[in-house]
């Protein structure tokens, strides 16, 4: 019979796949965005009305072309589009599995003494749900640009929930540091503005790549007007927060990993921007740039309920 810190650790390190894998969910839904594969299961939740997608255009049902003429650009079968699509959409999947299981793993450890636990665990499932229902709406609306960022959103709100049930079950006494709750907050909010920001530029660069019909990549950021600007500029200023804040995170041993976190993720994120500017927006930077922003906001939030004022 395991005891009740064996069972915590267990807990834990479960709770831990699960937010990698949130974190990967993440990431492919950005390849599926870079390489336009949006549509290539052009209906929900099956793809070309089978559970399977095909593998070939020789095995599309009959009335295909009816599930093709959804498609914004590309009249024709892509099998490439289909699987990276089918693929992402089988991740989600197995996210919501694992969640299932940490919903029952969260009711069998903590029923009984601790409830708020099991109820964070369902609100991570009922989140989930949620995110498949946007994920289905933006099918549905063809890729339609703000029903796409909206899609993003959840899945932040999702980890972040993800990572204050492990917080509270490691029961780890708050740290107080007034300076660094502040500047954390202050790092917080200007990410998040940033990673806003950034939706704007994405949303110019969708829609510039649908007008040229996704040819001509290196020309596309050129196009995007004054937003792309301001978020080239906002960025040093959202990153030199973040600086401060590892700064004082590296003060205190319980803050440290954390602040780790938040530096390589900030320089990762800052390379990354100077290689889509530098070389005309390379497809594979896109999905990591996401990735390193989605990080930084949640390590910041991490830090946030990590430390207190007083």
């Amino acid at each position: 019979m395991r005891s009740i810190a064996d069972n915590q650790q267990r807990f834990i390190k479960y709770a831990k796949l699960v937010l990698y894998t949130i974190f990967i969910v993440i990431l492919a839904g950005s390849i599926v965005r870079t390489t336009h594969s949006g549509m290539g299961c052009p209906d929900w939740p099956h793809c070309f009305g089978r559970l399977i997608p095909p593998l070939n255009a020789g095995q599309l049902p009959k009335d295909y072309e009816k599930y093709l003429k959804k498609q914004d650009i590309d009249h024709t079968f892509n099998a490439f589009h289909t699987w990276i699509e089918y693929l992402n959409r089988m991740l989600t999947v197995l996210l919501g599995i694992f969640i299932v299981l940490l919903n029952f793993m969260a009711w069998k450890i903590y029923w009984k003494t601790n409830k708020s636990i099991f109820f964070w665990a369902l609100s991570l499932f009922v989140l989930v749900g949620f995110e498949a229902w946007v994920g289905k709406v933006v099918v549905n609306s063809n890729l339609g640009v703000l029903e796409i960022t909206a899609h993003m959103i959840p899945a932040l709100i999702i980890a972040g929930v993800c990572v204050y049930m492990i917080h509270i079950v490691k029961g780890k006494p708050f740290i107080v540091n007034k300076s660094l709750k502040w500047l954390t907050y202050l790092a917080f909010l200007l990410v998040f503005i940033q990673i806003l920001i950034g939706t704007e530029v994405r949303s110019e660069v969708d829609n510039i790549s649908k007008a040229l019909q996704y040819t001509a990549r290196d020309t596309w950021l050129s196009q995007v007007g004054q937003a792309l600007h301001i978020h080239e500029l906002f960025a040093w200023v959202a990153a030199l927060s973040c600086i401060f804040v590892v700064g004082k995170s590296f003060n205190q041993k319980e803050t440290q990993k954390t602040g780790l976190l938040i530096l390589i993720s900030l320089i990762a994120e800052l390379f990354l921007g100077l290689i889509m500017t530098q070389m005309k927006m390379p497809a594979f930077a896109q999905p990591l740039h996401l990735l390193f922003s989605s990080i930084i906001i949640v390590a910041l939030y991490h830090m946030l309920i990590c430390v207190k004022t007083r």
